[in-house]
């Protein structure tokens, strides 16, 4: 959730232009890639928490990957280039203060208390709460997304029984509802004007999200309990990691392959980074999960990926091309 994990969204309209062919060895790399580095930052946010403070690792993390991207922008188009028009603000403000901001903030607050892979298992099913806001907002899912939405809730629900001496209740409550918010943040991203280049589109996200996050640790008290001296060398390594390899180059990664890829194959990265979260945790923290918690995820999972194969040729899953579909 983080996005971690972001996330690194682009809100552009989707496009009618059929993806460009790419060779078979340039896809399996752009996809390991992206399964590796967003299935990576569950693990680079549990690291970077042990010594950061939530809301302050967030919104660094996002301000200083606005910046990159605007750098970046500013010197292949030009600094006139960065600037959106009025009538693209609202996109970027809602999907910045909800996706960026709200969702990705929630994320590293339930991954204080949340290991690794159940996190990532928790918020592999973000895609069924898209569903769930088209039931009101329409246009509604079909009836095998319908089932898929059920299986996955069951999932969740089979996720949250588990022993309560070995998870953290309240922590998988705030890991959900940054899920929540990034669906409702991704619903209406599709019904507002956004800036038609992904990277100014994306620097604003994360500028006005990382701005949001940050004023919230202020008024938190969260940057007055700040120690500078006492984060330890392994955190704000980590804390790079996120900010330069999940954040800037994974969504460049990821936008490279949806002008590349089909839709389809792109979109996996939905249902292959848990894995990969819960096997880094499982080698990298000694985490473990029970034979419950592995059915769930499986049943999670399978139903994500029946609503994804469902809905994504249809385009109306409520995230626009280019929009990862979980907080990252």
């Amino acid at each position: 959730m983080d996005t971690a994990d972001l996330s690194r969204v682009a809100t552009a309209r989707p496009v009618a232009a059929s993806p460009r062919p790419a060779g078979p060895v340039a896809l399996g790399v752009g996809l390991g890639a992206i399964y590796l580095l967003w299935g990576s930052t569950y693990l680079g946010n549990r690291v970077a928490l042990e010594s950061l403070p939530p809301m302050v690792c967030t919104s660094a993390r996002f301000l200083a990957a606005a910046l990159l991207l605007f750098a970046v922008a500013a010197s292949r188009r030009g600094r006139v280039a960065l600037r959106p028009a009025r009538g693209e603000w609202g996109g970027v403000v809602a999907s910045g203060l909800l996706m960026v901001g709200a969702g990705s903030a929630l994320l590293a607050l339930g991954q204080q208390y949340v290991p690794t892979g159940l996190a990532s298992l928790l918020v592999a099913g973000m895609p069924l709460w898209v569903l769930v806001l088209r039931l009101g907002v329409g246009p509604r899912p079909s009836s095998l997304a319908a089932v898929g939405v059920l299986g996955g809730v069951a999932g969740l629900a089979l996720l949250f029984a588990a022993p309560a001496g070995q998870w953290h209740l309240g922590g998988m409550l705030l890991v959900v509802l940054s899920t929540m918010v990034w669906a409702l943040g991704s619903t209406l991203a599709q019904r507002l004007r956004s800036p038609a280049d992904h990277l100014v589109g994306t620097g604003w996200q994360m500028l006005v999200g990382g701005v949001a996050v940050a004023m919230a640790s202020v008024v938190s008290g969260e940057v007055g309990r700040l120690r500078l001296a006492e984060v330890t060398g392994r955190s704000w390594l980590a804390w790079a990691y996120l900010m330069v390899v999940c954040t800037v180059v994974g969504f460049s990664v990821y936008t490279w392959l949806l002008r590349n890829a089909p839709l389809q194959l792109a979109a996996t990265y939905a249902y292959v980074n848990p894995v990969v979260a819960v096997l880094l945790g499982m080698m990298m923290l000694n985490e473990r999960l029970t034979g419950r918690q592995v059915v769930a995820g499986v049943v999670v999972l399978a139903s994500v990926a029946l609503v994804i194969a469902v809905e994504r040729p249809r385009q109306v899953e409520g995230l626009p091309a280019g929009t990862p579909v979980a907080p990252t």
